[in-house]
């Protein structure tokens, strides 16, 4: 949506990021909703809702939100907003048993002009400059039952509708990859593929380089970190992580990175969401400007699902929050209703950097 947005006052926000961590006082959960509300982005999620996943759009603080796919007989899931906010890439799910298929669609950010950009596609992301669109290939053309087979890096011209393939012929399970802000690296977890298993890696977006960037570790600790997003000044990556043997916590994590030696590093690190049990937290994503994270948050067990990394799991409970990256356990729950939120990114709005 273009244009300025009206400043809406949230009547009902989380006042607390979860079990483990409050407020560090009301006055600056107060001061983070009235800043979301006069945000000028607005933030793209998958929300099943009527039997249907689909694609919505709704102003920072949640107010003013619109079903932007309504397509009740297709599913679409796994949405990203092109750099410069006009366009949205993300995965169509259709059909029906052994005839249902998933492929990467493109379409305006208001859910008109919807083009397939590929056939058996998965994981779609944006080159910085909204040129492109990166996606991996199903490892079969069949429905897909294992959220990590996926196999190769293609790149999408989006004027040309060329596509060329990645140098590397390793590539696979990628999971969430995402660009350096200058194109040079992608960024991703590996599940099961390139000779990691659930390590975030960083690799050459033309070349053959690869490092890992942080390994989940087994052991006492038992820690599964996943679903990398850089933030826009390409200084800062942000993941999920979770303690996978006991399920007693987790936490949204900020590391510091440096992308302009011939091997990114992970700097120093700092927890700026933690939740305990039954609690959880996936899907992190920074908005312009890099001084928020939106992630989503729910509760497993009970009558509420856990968010599985796995596209197109129903959440039943799950909800999007957000936290402002330079005040850990200062953070605002933007929707209400549970219906299954996932996957948020925020759409540039209006040129203006936040």
């Amino acid at each position: 949506m273009k244009g300025r947005h009206r400043v809406v006052l949230v009547l009902v926000l989380g006042l607390a990021c979860g079990p483990a961590l409050a407020l560090e006082s009301p006055s600056e959960s107060e001061r983070l909703r009235r800043e979301l509300a006069a945000c000028p982005f607005r933030i793209l999620c998958e929300s099943y809702r009527d039997g249907n996943w689909e694609l919505m759009v709704m102003n920072a603080d949640g107010s003013s939100m619109e079903n932007v796919s309504q397509t009740p007989e297709v599913d679409e899931l796994y949405p990203h907003a092109s750099p410069d906010g006009t366009k949205a890439v993300f995965l169509q799910d259709e059909g029906e048993g052994e005839q249902r298929r998933r492929d990467v669609y493109m379409m305006n950010i208001d859910g008109s002009g919807r083009v397939r950009v590929a056939e058996n596609g998965r994981q779609p992301f944006w080159s910085p400059d909204g040129k492109t669109i990166a996606y991996a290939m199903g490892r079969d053309a069949r429905y897909p039952k294992d959220p990590y087979a996926n196999q190769g890096l293609c790149f999408y011209d989006v004027a040309t509708h060329k596509v060329t393939a990645h140098p590397r012929d390793d590539i696979s399970g990628l999971l969430n990859p995402c660009f350096s802000p200058d194109g040079r690296w992608v960024i991703a977890s590996a599940v099961r593929g390139m000779g990691f298993n659930k390590s975030i890696i960083a690799f050459q977006a033309h070349g053959a380089g690869v490092a890992e960037l942080i390994r989940s570790r087994a052991g006492p600790d038992d820690l599964y970190q996943c679903r990398p997003d850089v933030s826009p000044d390409g200084r800062r990556v942000a993941w999920g992580t979770g303690n996978t043997r006991h399920g007693d916590y987790m936490w949204v994590e900020v590391a510091e990175v440096d992308f302009t030696v011939s091997e990114p590093k992970i700097g120093a690190r700092e927890k700026v969401v933690q939740v305990d049990f039954p609690v959880q937290t996936y899907h992190v994503d920074w908005s312009p400007g890099g001084k928020y994270i939106a992630y989503s948050q729910g509760t497993i067990g009970g009558r509420m699902q856990q968010a599985q990394p796995v596209i197109g799991n129903k959440a039943k409970g799950w909800d999007l929050w957000v936290v402002n990256a330079a005040q850990p356990k200062v953070c605002a729950r933007i929707t209400h209703d549970g219906l299954s939120y996932k996957e948020p990114d925020w759409v540039f709005v209006n040129g203006d950097e936040g």
